[in-house]
């Protein structure tokens, strides 16, 4: 068990792979071609503690969305905004894509036995992932600035399942989830206007991360979003790095 109450952090970004066909909208005289959307997300796990009941937060951005045979967006466009690169640098600083995610620990369990060192397995509840669209980022953006994710409205509301396994000889967690979508609004990018319930109505995804690491600076709760109202104040402890790939599968 040294490992896992870093581990399960990084369960919070993950889904398997899934092909289907759907419709992007566009307003572009060259629409890009009708698929499901194959996403790769990069970002940072914060974690309460690894008891149950212990409450776990991701902020990540999402660096492609792949159609069938190109982007969603056309071939070769970049998530990232061009102007802001140009100034800052490409990274979170600069995504136009943004994922906040928030869960809390429903239940956990070893499987080692007195020879052998096993898995730590983890399974959240009240999960929810907010997708927003910002169209002009301007560089200032962090990890540890939750407020610089969150700009507007969210353009994709997900619920979620997962689950995560983490080997602590390894010193790695994987991460599986489950994905629905509950609402979204179309947003323009590139001259494409999306629409999630097109793209991706339903996402399956995988995920990794390192073991977390105290953080110097720990993040407060918002305790104003949910599952992390009743609980009350409190601060994530612990941060990592995470990634994951989700692809979207037709919702039945």
């Amino acid at each position: 068990m040294r490992y896992s109450d870093a581990i399960a952090l990084a369960v919070v970004l993950m889904t398997r792979w899934s092909p289907g066909t759907a419709v992007a909208q566009a307003s572009s005289p060259n629409p890009p071609p009708a698929a499901l959307a194959t996403m790769q997300m990069s970002g940072r796990g914060f974690v309460e503690g690894l008891q149950d009941g212990d409450r776990t937060q991701v902020r990540a951005f999402i660096w492609s969305l792949e159609g069938a045979a190109q982007s969603i967006l056309g071939p070769d466009v970049s998530l990232f905004e061009p102007g802001c690169v140009a100034q800052f640098g490409r990274g979170v600083q600069c995504a136009q894509l943004l994922v906040v995610g928030n869960a809390y620990f429903l239940e956990t369990f070893d499987t080692s036995s007195t020879d052998l060192v096993g898995h730590n397995a983890f399974r959240f509840a009240g999960e929810v992932w907010r997708i927003y669209f910002d169209p002009a980022p301007d560089g200032t953006r962090t990890f540890e600035d939750l407020a610089s994710f969150e700009k507007g409205d969210p353009v994709a509301v997900y619920k979620v399942r997962e689950f995560a396994t983490a080997d602590p000889v390894a010193d790695v967690v994987w991460a599986r989830n489950d994905q629905e979508l509950l609402k979204s609004t179309p947003f323009t990018l590139r001259g494409v206007t999306v629409d999630f319930k097109n793209v991706a109505p339903r996402l399956m995804g995988l995920g990794h991360a390192r073991t977390p690491q105290p953080d110097s600076n720990p993040q407060p709760i918002p305790t104003n979003e949910s599952p992390f109202e009743s609980k009350g104040p409190g601060f994530f402890l612990l941060h990592t790095p995470i990634s994951g790939t989700f692809s979207a599968v037709q919702s039945k």
